[in-house]
């Protein structure tokens, strides 16, 4: 994942408030660099909040799958490689140019790079547990940010977005394991609140992006250790674990028989005549050709049921026959048989190209298949998402927006924050929704198998109401709450409840007027 952007130059990298020069003498410690507002503290309390909140993360993952546990050793060297980054821009000037703002962040690219390919793999046994990991690392590249026309949200906006791309996986991690492993519930909950602190910190240490010291050495002097600024940095960033090498893996099956030859050339009619005569075989197989050819030549009855071509039913000789075969005439026979069956398998493919655009005031999301990745950066509240024939993805709605619609959509995943009218669904099947922020309506036509993921304060809002028509398999699922004070702790760490929409009702009529109600079973 590339993390370079243009960086800011000169002082205007970052507030400053510059102390007393320590010189620009190659052995000057980090410590008494001159500094940019709180930038020299920042890497020690960057150590400080991995000791306290990813310590405990770390220690829950010995219970993850082997896969899982990989991955957290690339986000631990991720993490290692931001605090080394922090302290080198405490004691460098900015960067002369995008080149060596790419250099440092490359062992931070590095890392959350293979930690997304790992989530990429396919047949693992935890691809949800991956996917949390490589939606959570993602927000690391808050390091990147230059201002705001480098493509990125603001620094604490970013880890914000990240983590909600990954409690979407979370959020399916919790559900599978709820009431069956505690560990992994407790990891993912411990995760959460590790992202939620990394936002604080970046919100205090980097809120316009990475710091760096106006008075400070060259970049590349410090990076080179010249500089005498980050070798207790390096040090600790060599610390942290490897990754074990890769399992040797077993060879593979021998390669397939090659194809067999071609057939042999049939024989001439007077190469079987001869053969049957008994030229060089035995008396017996040459008796029995010659009595297959006598019986074929003889008997009147034998050609009776054929019709006599004449002349005049001859296509040369018929005036409303041109020899051209029309276009549209198919073949018919094995050699026709190729394209029919060639038509089932574009079905399963998109039916148009692929779209991802902003259109007027709407957001047009078309034809998208397996894409997990799909980010609609919104920011105008007008403007109206519209998701048509996508299969296989996952969609992001960030910012707020006026309206969401989902039309002839299969296995989609929707994260979305605040709508101001309504998310719709019609014509779909499996999907899920999951609202971050406030939505009034949750409207279902026409779908089965939803599940929509809402908050406790959403859900306890008076105006919000889902709404459903000729669907089955709906749930609302609601999500503990993370409020404060008193009893909170308790409440994040709640499971979430799953209320099943009816899809059975019974009508009964009292006093002249039909009354429905949905249909209550007994133990429900």
């Amino acid at each position: 994942m590339a993390v370079v952007a243009p960086p800011r130059p000169g002082p205007s990298a970052g507030p400053s408030a510059a102390g007393p020069s320590a010189g620009p003498s190659a052995g000057a410690a980090p410590a008494s660099a001159p500094t940019s507002g709180a930038a020299p503290a920042a890497a020690s309390e960057w150590e400080r909040l991995l000791a306290e909140h990813f310590a405990p993360v770390k220690a829950l993952a010995g219970h993850l799958p082997a896969e899982a546990q990989q991955s957290m050793q690339g986000f631990e060297r991720a993490l290692q490689a931001t605090r080394r980054v922090l302290e080198v821009s405490a004691a460098a000037k900015a960067p002369a140019g995008p080149a060596e703002l790419q250099s440092l962040l490359a062992p931070v690219a590095e890392a959350i790079g293979a930690v997304s390919s790992a989530s990429e793999a396919r047949r693992v046994s935890c691809p949800h547990h991956l996917k949390v990991l490589a939606e959570s690392v993602a927000a690391l590249s808050f390091l990147a940010y230059t201002g705001p026309s480098c493509g990125m949200a603001a620094p604490r906006q970013h880890v914000s977005d990240c983590w909600q791309s990954a409690e979407f996986f979370a959020n399916k991690v919790l559900m599978e394991f709820r009431g069956k492993d505690d560990n992994q519930v407790a990891w993912v909950r411990g995760l959460k609140a590790f992202l939620q602190q990394v936002g604080d910190f970046v919100g205090r240490n980097c809120p316009s992006g990475l710091r760096f010291n106006p008075n400070g050495q060259p970049l590349p002097a410090v990076m080179s250790g010249s500089g005498g600024a980050v070798s207790t940095a390096a040090a600790a960033a060599s610390s942290a674990p490897q990754p074990p090498a890769p399992a040797a893996r077993k060879p593979g099956p021998p390669p397939p028989p090659p194809p067999p030859g071609p057939p042999p050339k049939p024989l001439s009619l007077e190469e079987l005549e001869k053969a049957a005569g008994g030229g060089g075989g035995g008396a017996a197989a040459g008796g029995g050709m010659a009595a297959l050819f006598k019986d074929i030549s003889k008997g009147e009855g034998i050609t009776s049921g054929l019709r006599k071509v004449t002349d005049d039913m001859k296509a040369k000789n018929r005036p409303d026959r041109t020899g051209t075969v029309p276009a549209s005439t198919a073949p018919s026979g094995p050699a026709g048989g190729a394209p029919a069956a060639a038509a089932p398998a574009a079905k399963g493919g998109p039916s148009g190209t692929p779209k991802l655009e902003l259109q007027g005031s709407k957001w047009v999301v078309e034809h998208q298949v397996g894409r997990q990745d799909l980010v609609v950066d919104n920011d105008a509240p007008k403007n109206s998402v519209y998701v048509y024939g996508c299969k296989d993805c996952v969609l992001q709605i960030r910012g707020k927006v006026n309206a969401v619609s989902l039309d002839k959509c299969s296995k989609v995943g929707l994260v979305v924050g605040d709508v101001i009218s309504v998310a719709e669904a019609v014509n779909c099947s499996s999907l899920q929704m999951q609202v971050t922020g406030f939505v009034p309506t949750l409207s279902v036509e026409k779908t089965d198998g939803v599940q929509m993921f809402v908050s406790k304060k959403m859900a306890a809002d008076p105006n919000f109401q889902v709404v459903t028509a000729k669907c089955s398999a709906v749930n609302v699922v609601v999500l503990p709450g993370e409020g404060e004070g008193e009893g909170a702790e308790a409440e994040a760490e709640a499971d979430p409840e799953e209320h099943p929409v009816p899809e059975q009702f019974i009508s009964t009529f009292r006093n002249g007027k039909l009354v429905t109600v949905a249909a209550a079973h007994s133990g429900a």
